[in-house]
């Protein structure tokens, strides 16, 4: 039996738009063996210790989410190790000002994990498209994004053209 949490209907009804945009760049092996249902999203408690055992991807765009199921933050994270977005997670929750209250209030976080080797600029483009879409109530330094372009089309894009 597993202890993962299950999509909430309103959080999933939220990340179909995101689904279809940056669908083409989900690596969905990792996404699947986070356990979730049918989407090629990892869902967990927004637990640094948690993610690190849930999360095996080194980039991805994570949403975090409040108990009334509202999106707080949108972000993103391409580093080396599978820690990665556990890392992060945890990193917020450091934050001198707003560290307290990301722990308090974030309870679980969605995670897009990416494609090995895909481009920071598409990380940062699905970053982007996810925070348009989900308009997080905390954050705004998000990535601008060019409505012309996609994560799946940037990606596509040759290395010299983008």
């Amino acid at each position: 039996m597993s202890t993962a949490p299950t999509l909430p209907s309103a959080i999933g009804q939220a990340l179909r738009p995101i689904l279809r945009l940056v669908g083409p760049v989900l690596d969905v092996p990792a996404a699947a063996e986070g356990g979730r249902e049918g989407l090629p999203v990892v869902v967990c408690r927004a637990s640094p210790a948690v993610v690190r055992r849930r999360v095996a991807a080194s980039c991805a765009v994570y949403v975090a989410w409040d108990n009334r199921r509202e999106c707080r933050y949108v972000g993103s994270v391409c580093r080396q190790g599978p820690g990665a977005v556990g890392d992060r997670l945890a990193e917020h929750y450091t934050h001198r000002t707003a560290g307290m209250s990301r722990r308090a209030s974030w309870c679980l976080l969605t995670v897009f994990p990416l494609l090995e080797g895909v481009p920071l600029e598409v990380v940062r483009n699905a970053e982007g498209w996810t925070a348009r879409l989900l308009n997080p109530a905390d954050g705004s330094a998000h990535p601008r994004v060019d409505l012309t372009q996609t994560p799946a089309t940037l990606a596509a894009l040759p290395a010299q053209v983008r």
